[in-house]
């Protein structure tokens, strides 16, 4: 296989390196019961065990911020971005050039800023 250009010799040591990949937050599985939409024969609803696998999803955020191959593709601010010096044609092509993005983090922040307001009064 090393003819081949291939960093293994055969499927046993293809298979150690896969298993040395690092794979992330941890999979849990949990068994969960499930109501169907079809009636048995006895005139009850059908119900099923099924396998729920899942990752926590706050581990997967921190995974994927934290993860430096991803760095200059993260965005935290909304952008407006055009194809013309004078600004007459808008580029959509990311959720952080979105108008929601940007009326959601303008709301918000004249929100926090007129709540602090409030407070510094009281």
């Amino acid at each position: 296989m090393r003819k081949s250009g291939l960093s293994f010799d055969n499927a046993r040591s293809f298979l150690k390196r896969v298993d040395s990949l690092y794979t992330g937050p941890a999979w849990t599985c949990e068994m969960i019961d499930v109501e169907g939409d079809l009636v048995g024969e006895d005139g009850a609803v059908k119900r099923e065990t099924v396998e729920l696998w899942r990752r926590d999803p706050v581990e997967c955020v921190e995974e994927l911020i934290g993860n430096p191959a991803l760095r200059d593709m993260m965005a935290y601010v909304p952008e407006r971005a055009y194809t013309d010096a004078k600004g007459e044609s808008r580029i959509y092509d990311e959720m952080w050039t979105g108008d929601w993005w940007w009326e959601t983090q303008v709301s918000t922040y004249h929100r926090c800023r007129r709540m602090r307001m409030r407070l510094t009064r009281w």
